[in-house]
């Protein structure tokens, strides 16, 4: 069975697959974190050094800002759907949109906040398989948070969901188990579009980028009183 680790940063969680040897690192935190998580990551006996593949399920500063180093030192590739190049790119100031009224408290602190790039090495388009990472899963495409935000589904029906939905309050430091709509949504529809996919494809706990894990049936729960 494929251990899920969480790894709780600052600003948001990464998560840490490990079948064996092999150790997959879903999102890197916000710059000035690589050392924190290189820590983390050896408190799970796994050698930061050693991962096999970096995957992102969107690319926002709090979930891409420590990818250059670590990939760098690992000598790994990196992955993210092509639908977020332009976030990657960094062309235009970052300007996130409120989904929500804390959403719009908190956008100030994130706006046009910058991060080391990377070149994706290949795309996470959907239905790409994991199994030569040494992870048994598969990549959905579950945009609305961002148009490239994925979701990373295990075989046995848990999953990685970046900002797709949130645990908690306060950024997830709060009632962590709890699900919520997270703060910023490109697409607001898209994103219970999104959900609604996903609750058919999964079974077991949710892993989101702050706060959780969130148990499926909460969030089925919770679904159903947001409205069709």
């Amino acid at each position: 069975m494929i251990t899920v680790h969480k790894l709780t940063l600052r600003w948001s969680n990464a998560w840490l697959l490990v079948n064996g040897t092999h150790a997959v690192l879903i999102d890197t935190g916000y710059p000035g974190e690589t050392e924190r998580i290189r820590t983390l990551c050896r408190s799970r006996n796994v050698d930061p050094n050693r991962l096999t593949l970096i995957v992102h399920t969107h690319v926002h500063v709090d979930h891409f800002g420590c990818t250059a180093e670590l990939a760098k030192a690992a000598d790994c590739p990196i992955t993210f759907h092509p639908a977020d190049q332009h976030l990657a790119d960094q062309k235009t100031p970052l300007q996130l949109t409120p989904a929500t009224f804390s959403g719009r408290l908190l956008a100030p602190l994130f706006n046009n906040k910058t991060f080391r790039n990377h070149p994706c090495d290949f795309p996470a388009l959907a239905g790409l398989r994991l199994d030569s990472f040494g992870i048994p899963a598969t990549i959905h495409q579950t945009p609305g948070h961002t148009a490239g935000s994925i979701s990373v589904v295990l075989d046995d029906g848990r999953a990685i969901i970046g900002d797709l939905l949130m645990g908690g309050y306060a950024g997830g430091w709060l009632w962590s188990h709890k699900p919520r709509l997270h703060y910023f949504a490109e697409d607001l529809p898209q994103i219970l579009t999104s959900l609604d996919h996903l609750l058919a494809i999964t079974s077991g706990p949710l892993f989101p980028g702050h706060g959780g894990p969130l148990q499926h049936s909460d969030v089925v729960r919770w679904r159903a009183n947001q409205g069709r």
